[in-house]
């Protein structure tokens, strides 16, 4: 997790040092286990901080006590697993959290998801109003799709709104904004018009909300493509990328709607060149450069913050960065650093279940090492559940590259952003990444471990 303290500097609308306390109590079906809560600081780039952490008891009991300044979306992950929720400043929750047992045989999409149950909670109803709200408005649209977003039928705004009026007493601004924008989405869908009318309604001359969940998600639907947009001509554009930051922000700001709405038009700026950075990668020295002079030269904190998130995003598995680095228990009982190879070449394969797909891997992967010999070092880590099924594996076919047992670094697979197994990263020596993530065996791995000994970078590379 990033260093709190560096967090309340960079962006002030959270605080974990300081401000009004927030406690989570109450019991998951995972007994010790590693608990944490989080709240997000940056919807842009969904970047978190962490407010406290702990273990489940034997009973699966805990505790989380953490401080917050602003109601926010939050998630407790139990694990890797996760439920969310929403945190306000100054309340107390006790909730009960169920996480399904994992079917071996079943995909990673085909997982249920963990489960909440907030059974009190002195929030004012904060929570509450947001979870029914929710749910009348995701009713009303599966119920009556085709009348919305076919025939376009206005009335059911008003019977939205009117249920919603019915069953709940909203006083809090926080979960009127987020209704608010969640109505909105689906008068998007009516209006037809691009989004122009909610735009001129709920964005031109509004404030930001940056912790608004709704607000975010429309957001991104409504000014994804705004470089490409009138009043924008793309020959003029293009000059201007290309010619100095300076002139690339002003020709942007040239824009009405941009002009009239600093503080946004900063937020679109950001989200557009994040979008080309990772579509277009010949424009990335000069998206880094606009960025940096963006967050160097902005008035407002919270645009510095969304720069600064999204920099270490785009840096964290960037060729030459730094590799986290592990100590972890082989399966011979050896402890096994991953700097303890840093002088060649490593490819990590992260894994978890058998399936036909990991057993045609395996083979791939054996191929390739009787290939490389010792040009490359090949480790797998497994979970402890795993273990002496890949054990087994490595006996019955004789791999004799390291199998580690992930044991309780289960944070070492967010750290690495693993969220599907098999998973696969080439190291470089001195413990810099090399492709992150690469591909898999039978595809394209071989073409860029080649690409990094040759000093060029692949370009069939995959992107979460």
């Amino acid at each position: 997790m990033r260093n709190a303290i560096l967090v309340l500097l960079l962006f002030p609308l959270l605080a974990v040092a300081s401000g009004n306390e927030v406690t989570v109590s109450g019991r998951v079906n995972k007994t010790n286990t590693l608990i944490r809560l989080l709240a997000c600081d940056d919807l842009l780039n969904m970047h978190e901080v962490e407010l406290a952490q702990t273990y489940s008891d034997a009973q699966g009991f805990f505790l989380l006590e953490g401080s917050l300044n602003q109601t926010s979306p939050a998630r407790i992950a139990v694990g890797l697993e996760s439920v969310d929720l929403y945190l306000t400043p100054g309340a107390s929750y006790e909730v009960v959290i169920t996480v399904p047992d994992i079917d071996p045989g079943a995909s990673y999409f085909e997982r249920k998801a963990p489960m909440i149950k907030v059974k009190t909670a002195t929030d004012k109803g904060v929570y509450r109003q947001i979870v029914i709200s929710e749910q009348i408005v995701n009713s009303y649209v599966l119920e009556y799709f085709d009348a919305i977003y076919r025939r376009r039928q206005y009335r059911y705004l008003d019977s939205i709104q009117a249920t919603i009026d019915a069953e709940l007493d909203i006083r809090d601004d926080y979960v009127k904004q987020h209704n608010t924008y969640k109505l909105a989405s689906v008068q998007m869908a009516l209006n037809a018009d691009g989004g122009k009318k909610v735009i001129g309604e709920l964005y031109d001359g509004k404030p930001v909300l940056y912790l608004c969940q709704t607000y975010m998600d429309l957001f991104k639907d409504l000014f994804v493509n705004k470089f490409y947009q009138s009043p924008y001509d793309m020959g003029v554009f293009e000059e201007a990328f290309w010619n100095s930051t300076e002139g690339f922000r002003k020709y942007l700001m040239s824009d009405p709607f941009m002009e009239r709405n600093p503080r946004l038009a900063e937020m679109i700026i950001i989200y557009n060149l994040r979008t080309m950075y990772y579509e277009q990668s010949k424009l990335r020295k000069a998206i880094r450069a606009h960025l940096k002079s963006l967050g160097e030269k902005t008035a407002y904190p919270e645009t510095r913050a969304m720069v600064q998130h999204l920099f270490a995003e785009l840096d964290r598995f960037a060729p030459g960065a730094e590799a986290v680095d592990f100590e972890l228990q082989s399966a011979t009982g050896e402890s096994i650093k991953l700097s303890d190879y840093k002088d060649t070449y490593v490819v990590l394969q992260f894994v978890e279940g058998g399936s036909a797909t990991v057993d045609h891997q395996f083979e791939a992967l054996a191929d390739l090492h009787h290939q490389w010999q010792d040009s490359v070092q090949l480790i797998t880590v497994t979970t402890k559940d795993q273990l002496e099924a890949h054990r087994k594996r490595f006996a019955d076919h004789h791999y004799d590259w390291p199998l580690l047992n992930l044991g309780n670094d289960i944070l070492l697979l967010e750290r690495y952003e693993v969220h599907t197994f098999p998973e696969y990263f080439v190291i470089q020596p001195q413990t810099k990444i090399g492709v992150a993530p690469a591909s898999a065996p039978d595809r394209f791995l071989e073409e860029q471990v080649r690409g990094l000994f040759s000093g060029t970078e692949s370009s069939k590379t995959k992107r979460k």
